[in-house]
């Protein structure tokens, strides 16, 4: 299982920086999710006009661009407004296909106004299915994220095989169908496996109100460990990608202390699994 973080954790940071640190800090990947002070970076002169330096820079230190994580969400009804998702989507899956990764990760989410998780799944299985057409000719597979009113696993796993398309998978992230459905993770594996191309890991603890608060890997209660075995023992290989959220929330810690401390907890539960 390779190692990677999303730039969620490190939004101070410059793409030299990003690389340097990434390289230094015994990660595999970098997951793009925004870049100092643009959340898209699909129009940034690093990842534009200066595309080949970058590549070169990446080449240069051995690091991989993992994947590349968007705004664009599908269970969308407006017409103008589904047409700015998939124009997002377009720009990032030319990019993506460029920087030589594979994996964009997109959104289901909020239902709209009016509707709900149901009446509004075959306007997603659709725009779905148009959108994973579109990915054919970049050589891109999407994955919708568990996230936003799409974390049930169930739910998840019938909108995947009602889609039916082998562009359109999931990325599961491993701490919200446990936080906010309380799934044991032996259910949300075995709905979820079939269809997952990548994984968020973060680790939490609730307060006295019943919020989650990100904490260091393995000082919350989140069943991680017993997640990655699943995992592991399954046969997945692709990213375990680290999201810890600092862009969205500026009082975490520091991406120098919580990287590194990262990658040696999943070293050492990694290295476990595998006896």
């Amino acid at each position: 299982m390779k190692l990677s973080f999303t730039t969620l954790g490190c939004p101070g940071w410059t793409l030299q920086q990003i690389v340097e640190n990434a390289a230094q800090m015994g990660f595999d990947g970098v997951d793009f999710r925004g870049m100092l002070e643009d959340i898209d970076i699909s129009r940034r002169p690093e990842f534009t006009t200066g595309l080949n330096e970058t590549k070169r820079l990446f080449a240069d230190y051995g690091v991989a661009v993992s994947g590349l994580s968007i705004s664009a969400r599908f269970a969308v009804v407006n017409p103008v407004e589904k047409e700015k998702q998939f124009d997002e989507t377009r720009r990032n899956m030319e990019l993506a296909a460029k920087l030589g990764t594979r994996i964009v990760r997109i959104y289901g989410g909020r239902v709209p106004e009016g509707y709900t998780v149901e009446t509004v799944m075959p306007i997603l299985v659709k725009n779905l299915r148009q959108i994973g057409d579109e990915a054919e000719q970049y050589d891109i597979t999407l994955a919708l994220e568990t996230h936003d009113d799409w974390t049930d696993s169930e739910v998840c796993a019938r909108l995947m095989a009602q889609v039916d398309h082998p562009r359109v998978r999931l990325l599961w992230d491993l701490h919200h169908p446990y936080r906010v459905n309380c799934e044991p993770p032996e259910v949300t594996y075995a709905n979820l496996a079939p269809y997952t191309v990548n994984i968020h890991v973060k680790d939490s603890v609730l307060n006295e109100r019943g919020q989650p608060v990100y904490v260091l890997l393995g000082e919350g209660d989140v069943p991680l460990k017993k997640m990655l075995d699943m995992l592991l023992q399954g046969g997945y290989d692709g990213y375990a990608t680290f999201e810890w959220e600092k862009r969205w929330h500026p009082e975490l810690l520091e991406p120098e202390i919580v990287f590194p401390q990262y990658v040696q907890k999943m070293h050492e539960w990694l290295k476990y699994s595998s006896k």
